[in-house]
């Protein structure tokens, strides 16, 4: 009777023991489980760092690519600019002597404007300078200035009234030995010639004045 009874004492701390051992392994797992799910979670933020993080690198990179592009397309207007107002070899074979920063061919000075303006203005602007709104009478001037202002247009002195002919500033007939394209009211040289349009666009102009040309010794 005794050994029956300690065996059932056995028994019973076996199962204890067992169930112990059970509730220990399912601690053990869910902690397991836990620390798991907490690498997942920070891995999880970490490549999405990652990701934000990357696409900040390439927000970056763009706008410097955009930033230097956009600088190189202004230094090479700047460039094409500067290079349209430089003086020619050809201007000092002219003969002519005329003020600083004008330019002399054919026995005149002229005023080549780096400013934009309409026709009225650019004439009254020549006028301050003591010239006119410059008067290109020739075909062989023509092809001169077209070839020098290309691409840029430039007005030049003559205008006319609604069913009139081409005059000068100064109110004379003109005697022009080429055409003058379209239907405006104030001419302009383009690198195709002559050309008109309305007188109150604004554009560069090119200014003369004969009268104060000196033969040079």
């Amino acid at each position: 009777r005794v050994k029956l009874e300690t065996g059932i004492g056995r028994s019973g701390e076996e199962r204890d023991s067992g169930c112990c051992d059970n509730l220990t392994s399912e601690v053990t797992t869910e902690s397991s489980d836990r620390k798991s799910d907490a690498n997942r979670t920070r891995n999880a933020g970490q490549s999405k760092g990652l990701v934000h993080q990357c696409i900040s690198d390439k927000k970056i990179i763009t706008a410097v690519i955009l930033i230097i592009v956009l600088l190189i397309v202004i230094i090479l207007l700047a460039v094409k600019k500067t290079e349209t107002y430089l003086p020619y070899p050809s201007f000092a074979s002219q003969g002519v002597s005329c003020p600083d920063s004008w330019i002399g061919y054919l026995g005149k000075c002229f005023y080549v404007s780096k400013e934009e303006r309409n026709w009225p203005l650019s004439l009254s602007t020549c006028s301050s300078f003591n010239a006119s709104l410059a008067v290109i009478d020739s075909q062989k001037e023509l092809d001169f200035w077209v070839e020098i202002l290309n691409p840029l247009h430039y007005w030049f002195g003559l205008s006319r009234e609604v069913n009139q002919t081409w005059k000068w500033s100064n109110g004379t007939e003109s005697k022009i030995q080429f055409p003058v394209r379209g239907e405006g009211f104030c001419a302009y040289v383009n690198g195709k010639g002559a050309s008109s349009t309305v007188c109150s666009m604004e554009k560069h102009f090119l200014c003369s004045q004969p009268e104060s040309c000196r033969m040079a010794a």
